[in-house]
């Protein structure tokens, strides 16, 4: 039984996860559903596409991801739903795919037409109880995607990421956690433990690197090697997005000598 991994902007102050488990329930009453997070940032689709391509790779091969990031529901926009590399995603298209697509090496997509997968009648405002719920529900109990709609060619998309290089590197700001760790588009890179680095984000100046948030004992602002392999600043027990005063989208830059 594939494992229904669920991402959304809803909170936990409502009641609309809840009624999605329901539907899913209600249809596959053996389901193993878990939920990823929902504390994305309102109508946040970027953040939602981040915090996808970090976890992702953590889950069975078989899973399947329910991403409802949704600020067109009821409108126009296209749901659709497509394996990469195994591993299967519903979301409406906005982008929400893009960073795992960007690496996905097997690709598959469908647009999600087929109202015998739906609950009815929909709501204009609710596609996660009434299309995303349902049809998750259904392919946990073996429907195929092509029985979903036609198919649907995915825009191509580039990776979020880069690579640290000699050179001056300019990245950006795409994510802080509530620790106030800030999350940059950058790789980490061990030239950076040699002294031979300098980020500049604002009036903010880093020079100095290590491998765990622990591993300065000031309350100054240092680079840190991220769980997902990205640059990350942080304050040993502080919060280096309020000691930056950083936004997610802010510019950075790294020289290294």
């Amino acid at each position: 039984m594939p494992t229904i991994v669920l991402l959304t902007d809803f909170g936990s102050k409502d009641y609309f996860v809840g009624v999605m488990k329901g539907v899913i329930s209600s249809i596959n009453p053996v389901a193993r559903v878990v939920d990823l997070t929902h504390e994305v940032e309102p109508q946040n689709v970027s953040q939602a596409s981040f915090m996808l391509w970090a976890s992702r790779k953590f889950f069975p091969d078989d899973s399947i991801f329910v991403c409802v990031v949704d600020p067109g529901v009821g409108s126009e926009r296209k749901i659709v739903c497509g394996t990469i590399d195994g591993q299967t995603f519903i979301a409406p298209d906005n982008g929400l795919l893009d960073y795992v697509t960007a690496e996905g090496k097997e690709k598959e997509f469908y647009a999600v037409t087929n109202t015998r997968y739906f609950l009815g009648p929909v709501s204009t405002t609710f596609h996660g109880r009434d299309i995303f719920a349902p049809v998750a529900a259904h392919l946990s109990r073996g429907i195929r995607l092509n029985e979903l709609g036609e198919a649907f060619r995915y825009p191509e998309a580039e990776r979020f990421y880069r690579e640290i290089v000699p050179g001056k590197n300019s990245g950006k700001v795409i994510y802080q956690d509530r620790f106030g760790n800030v999350f940059t588009n950058l790789l980490w890179n061990d030239l950076l433990l040699e002294g031979r680095a300098t980020v500049r984000i604002g009036s903010g100046v880093i020079k100095k690197f290590y491998k765990s948030y622990s591993g300065s004992a000031s309350r100054s602002v240092v680079g840190v090697k991220g769980s997902s392999g990205l640059l990350e600043l942080a304050v040993n027990l502080g919060s280096a997005a309020k000691v930056l005063k950083s936004a997610i989208g802010q510019k950075l830059s790294v020289i290294l000598k």
